[in-house]
């Protein structure tokens, strides 16, 4: 099951215990806005040139208003390999196709 899918059953199962006239979001418009909410939320590696661990996530996604598939990447810099690992693991969750990079190194 895609991310996607993944998403229409939970929003679908919300959906049935708000009360009547509740307003949603169409669930590509979820999806996408969790891929860009996330991108956004990455610690830069700009703003943050001493942090010694760089993670990179990327793949493809159907997660466009389009149902397409994309290719989707994220980049953040972390103070700890553990703090990699977890950002890198929320990351690779929104990826619901092929994965090409998930890794957290150390910066040379």
């Amino acid at each position: 099951m895609t991310f996607s899918r993944r998403i229409a059953a939970a929003v679908l199962a919300a959906a049935l215990a708000l009360p009547a006239g509740a307003v949603l979001l169409p669930v590509p418009a979820l999806a996408q806005e969790n891929v860009n909410a996330f991108r956004e939320a990455s610690p830069s590696c700009d703003a943050n040139p001493t942090l010694p661990w760089i993670g990179r996530v990327s793949g493809e996604s159907d997660e466009d208003p389009t149902d397409n598939t994309e290719p989707v990447s994220f980049v953040g810099c972390f103070a700890t390999k553990a703090e990699c690992d977890a950002w890198r693991e929320r990351g690779s969750g929104l990826i619901d196709d092929r994965i090409v990079e998930n890794v957290c190194e150390q910066r040379q």
